[in-house]
């Protein structure tokens, strides 16, 4: 699962020195992949890995299947954002809320499997992700439409 979006990561963006994991749980795999292709990972989550980097920025922060969990998204995603450098990357893994025909789908949603575990309480599509960028200064560069969005934040921030 980690490693097809790290494939991903190196198709879309040019050579990355620094990422930081954001919401890497107990277990952080993703460091561990990360430091293989020769990116300085360090790793953030607000349960095990307390000390979140004060004044850094890197040139990836990716958070996998971690956003469904913030109790305050914009400010939560603001704090990922702000880590990320000028020109560098946002990339988020979470699975997106079910649609039909573009538009949110109460049915599909009743009986989408993600909803199940109560501890996702914010879900998300394609149109929240554009408001995203466009409020934080950033643009999408790709959208999976399913699981994945990769972001680049704008030189002049």
């Amino acid at each position: 699962m980690f490693m097809e979006k790290v494939i991903l990561i190196n198709k879309y963006c040019p050579p990355l020195k620094t990422a930081l994991d954001f919401g890497c749980g107990y277990e952080p795999v993703l460091k561990t992949l990360l430091e293989r292709e020769g990116i300085e990972t360090e790793v953030y989550d607000l349960n095990f890995f307390p000390n979140f980097p004060k004044n850094k920025t890197y040139d990836l922060v990716i958070s996998t299947e971690t956003f469904e969990h913030f109790k305050n998204p914009m400010q939560d995603i603001q704090q990922a954002a702000n880590c990320v450098a000028p020109a560098g990357f946002l990339a988020v893994m979470t699975r997106f809320y079910p649609l039909e025909n573009g538009k949110p789908c109460g049915r599909s949603f009743s009986e989408w499997y993600y909803k199940r575990d109560p501890t996702h309480i914010a879900f998300y599509s394609t149109n929240p992700f554009q408001w995203i960028a466009e409020k934080l200064g950033f643009q999408i560069i790709l959208n999976n439409q399913f699981d994945f969005v990769l972001l680049q934040k704008s030189l002049s921030l």
